[in-house]
Parts: C-alpha cells; structure tokens; sequence
C-alpha cells in the first residue's frame, strides 16, 4: 500500500470505522448481513514441542505449566479416543488438530511415534484425521509451518487447514523481541506456506496476533499482503484478528497490553482492506463483555467453540456459551449460525472440496 493510504487508515477514528463498515456490510444480502457464524468444535492439541520459542507463547513445552501433564510430548491414543467419544455425545463437527512446530524433530516425539509404527509426524496426523472422517467429523490442521508435499498428502483428510501469518514485522526478530528464538516465524516461510496452501486449492485461515510489539503500519500493510495472496489464489476464508493476553511465567510482559479500542480498530481497517471476500473472526473468549461493539465493526465470524477442550493458547480464558453468544448477537439483530470448517462456497469450488470430504459434509446436520 503508498504510504498516503496508510495515512488515510490510521486516520480513521472508531466512529468513521463503523460508518464505513456499515458500508460495506450493506452490499452483502440481507441473510448475509445477519448472520454471525461460529463452527462447533473440539481440540486435539497433539505436542506441545515446538522448534520455535515465542516470547508471548504459553503452549510452548519449555514453558512451566500448572500441570506437568500439560507439557505433552505427544498425545496418547488412549486420550485421542477419549476426546473423541466425547466429541460425538456433544455432536461436534470439526476437529481442531494442533501441535507445535515440527514435533517430528524431536528425538522424544520420534521414539513415540516409533513405538506406535508411525514414521513421521504426519503419518501419525492422517490416521487420525482417517479416523475422525469416519466417524462423520471434519478434521482442520493447524501444526505450523508445513511443506507442500506435506500440505497435499494432508489436503484429502481436511476440510480446510491454517497458519497465522502472525506478523511480518522484523523487528519482532531482534535482540528481545518476541521472534528472536523462532526461525519459523520467518514471514519468507509464512507466506510461502499461504501461498502454497492457494496453489493447492485448499480452503485456508489465516490472521494476525496483534498486542505483540507490531505498529499499526505493520498490521495494515500484513492485511494488504494477506488480500493480495488471496486475490491471486481465491482460497482464504477467513482472518483472525487474535490480541495477545497477557499470562504469568511467559518472557514477553509488555506493561500495557492492547487495548479495547485499538483492536477495535484493527477490525475496522481489516474489513475495509478485506470488504465483504473474506470473513473476520475474532476469539469471543478473548473479548468478553464487548462482543456487541466488535459484532458493529465488521466481525462476522466467531471461529471454533468447544463444549469441553481448552483453549490451549489461553487456557485461563473460557470458551463462551453458545446460549449466551445467540442472546448477544440476538440483542443486536443478528442470527448466531453454526457453520462447518470449510466455508459453504468453497464446497463445491472446482478443486477446492475432494469427494471423500463432500461425502462426509452429506453425512452432517447442522441442525442437529
């Protein structure tokens, strides 16, 4: 973006924003405009080994959890199954499959899968996945940097998959900053992963974790990058708009976290960037108490919400009720959906929907 469209945007107050939300948002259908969609989901947080160490991470393994389980080198099929019996009396659509980055390169993750007759990562990940569309759940990864190769073996057991971008800023890789120890926050490798995830045709999330020693020049221009992938490729569904939360026992302790308004903002400018092509989610868990003012400034999209898994990331921040989310969007004159992992239109996008996976969405009832 030149630099006076950069100006214009971070000109525009909260009050501005909304006019022009309210804008855009008028062009879609009236059906459209009214619905606020959230996917009933689980999560299957497989290792918590990472090649990265993020300053803002709690997830990571070297961090001290409260539980010693909690640090997990990979997760056992005993509790795999556990989590999805539960998932089914709950009739959940979607498993989150999560991990660090990379677990496979750990001689501890590796000796666990020897000892279960997987060879890498990935095998291991597929048999789940296999299993999971079996029994009519639809699987979305979320491990981290993968390589093509990785990402088209794994495209005909998902629904869709995901990265954050996170942040292309590199002075987030200096000397303290919360990238220095993760080579793979490398934008160059983010990117290329968005990227190949287009190429692939592969219904895709991605977004920005803002709060973390970014400026609003960096949020907007990762926006406009994020915009352009997608205006090439046509596979991106959605971006989460995810504020850093502040936890003990981590490195980064900014002393004054983002504020309200200024996520409200980011918002804002993501929906004039983005229009009405791709939905804004926002974690409802994260923004408790202003759910109304984020709903008025574009976001349309509440992500996954889990009857009974954690959020791993923030652990200590609660999934909302669906009954009291429905009420709010209610108050407000908007339908709460529920809505599955790959988004409606890509499911009959030419290439972007394999048959196994169609034939499962066939099997599921929203409704339900």
């Amino acid at each position: 973006m030149s630099e006076n469209e950069i100006k214009q945007l971070k000109a525009l107050n909260i009050k501005k924003l909304r006019e022009k939300v309210k804008d855009i948002r008028a062009q879609l259908s009236e059906e459209e405009r009214n619905a606020i969609t959230y996917s009933k989901n689980f999560t299957l947080s497989l290792s918590n080994y990472c090649v990265n160490q993020c300053g803002y991470c709690y997830y990571n393994y070297k961090n001290p959890k409260q539980n010693d389980k909690d640090n997990l080198v990979l997760l056992s099929n005993e509790q795999i199954e556990i989590f999805i019996q539960k998932a089914l009396q709950f009739n959940c659509k979607e498993a989150l499959i999560m991990s660090g980055e990379r677990p496979g390169s750990f001689l501890e993750v590796k000796k666990d899968l020897e000892k279960r007759n997987y060879s890498n990562f990935i095998e291991f990940v597929k048999n789940i996945c296999t299993y999971l569309l079996d029994l009519n759940i639809l699987p979305h990864i979320n491990l981290g940097f993968l390589t093509y190769d990785e990402m088209k073996e794994l495209k005909k057991f998902n629904a869709s998959m995901g990265l954050m971008l996170e942040s292309t800023s590199m002075k987030l890789f200096n000397k303290g900053g919360v990238h220095e120890h993760s080579p793979g926050k490398m934008s160059k490798k983010r990117v290329q992963h968005i990227r190949n995830a287009g190429k692939l045709k592969i219904p895709f999330t991605t977004g920005l974790l803002v709060g973390i020693g970014e400026n609003i020049e960096d949020i907007i221009e990762d926006l406009h990058l994020i915009k352009n992938i997608h205006n090439k490729y046509g596979h991106i569904q959605e971006v989460i708009i995810q504020n850093f939360v502040k936890k003990e026992g981590i490195p980064y302790q900014p002393k004054k976290p983002i504020a309200i308004d200024d996520i409200l903002r980011i918002i804002g400018i993501a929906r004039i960037i983005l229009e009405n092509e791709i939905a804004i989610q926002i974690p409802p868990n994260l923004i408790t108490g202003f759910e109304k003012n984020f709903i008025d400034m574009g976001v349309d999209d509440f992500g996954g919400i889990s009857p009974f898994t954690l959020d791993y990331i923030n652990p200590e921040k609660i999934w909302p009720q669906i009954d009291d989310l429905n009420k709010i969007c209610k108050d407000k004159g908007y339908i709460l959906k529920e809505r599955l992992p790959i988004y409606n239109k890509f499911i009959n996008k030419e290439g972007f929907c394999s048959e196994n996976i169609k034939k499962i969405i066939n099997n599921i009832n929203l409704d339900d």
